[in-house]
């Protein structure tokens, strides 16, 4: 099982990145996962996504906002940048919200939920990218991840089915089969504002919902695709 000594900062990191994660812990304090809306009020999701270039000296983040009920695309924006670290686990926040903070302040519609390409409370301090960029915004927000950062599952799961993730006996995310198995769940976790319950029936709603299977949630897997495509035109 992972401890927080397994996440310690990269010696050659140790200047830059000691005072983002004593701001981590400083910010984690103010994380609510108490629901600020009704599962049954949701109407418009975002979906957000960072694409690299190879040589990571180029990134695009995207943003896709839709209709939960019809599905409709409500609006979509980009944006290009240029990583301040390479992939460090636990300091996503600080690698991809430069392109994050561009686009949100592009779109024409404030979303009722944000689906973020990260983790939400599946972090050593409770506070990953999910959960800080939910807290800048005031945003109902949770995480999505394909690897599993800490914690354990039972994995015996059938499609739509989904096991707790705990870790040091606290429940943090969940292990959701959104394909058929052998596929591997994906693994949700609260940010901000959004409690369990909440993102298991989004989850749910989606995998039964929408008209192609997608081991991601419809939103989240047209801002993965938006921001490929972007990158490979932009590069």
């Amino acid at each position: 099982m992972n401890t927080k000594d397994d996440f310690a900062i990269p010696e050659e990191y140790t200047d830059l990145l000691t005072s983002v994660r004593e701001k981590q812990i400083e910010l984690a304090l103010g994380i609510s996962l108490d629901n600020r809306i009704s599962f049954g009020d949701i109407r418009v999701i975002a979906g957000l996504d960072v694409a690299f270039s190879e040589k990571n000296d180029l990134a695009c983040a995207g943003i896709v906002i839709i209709d939960s009920r019809s599905f409709e695309v409500l609006d979509e924006q980009v944006a290009f940048f240029e990583p301040r670290i390479p992939y460090i686990p636990t300091f996503l926040h600080y690698r991809e919200s430069p392109g994050y903070h561009k686009i949100i302040t592009q779109i024409s519609e404030k979303p009722d939920v944000l689906i973020f390409d990260g983790n939400g409370i599946i972090h050593p301090f409770e506070f990953g990218i999910a959960s800080q960029m939910g807290l800048e915004f005031d945003i109902p927000s949770f995480g999505i991840a394909k690897k599993l950062l800490l914690g354990e599952y039972d994995n015996r799961l059938n499609r739509g089915g989904f096991s707790d993730i705990l870790h040091n006996e606290k429940t943090l995310g969940i292990a959701f089969q959104s394909l058929a198995p052998p596929a591997k769940p994906i693994f949700a976790s609260p940010g901000h504002l959004i409690d369990m319950r909440t993102i298991t029936n989004i989850l749910r709603d989606f995998n039964l919902q929408q008209k192609f299977p997608s081991k991601l949630p419809l939103p989240l897997a047209l801002a993965d695709k938006l921001v490929r495509e972007k990158l490979a035109i932009g590069t």
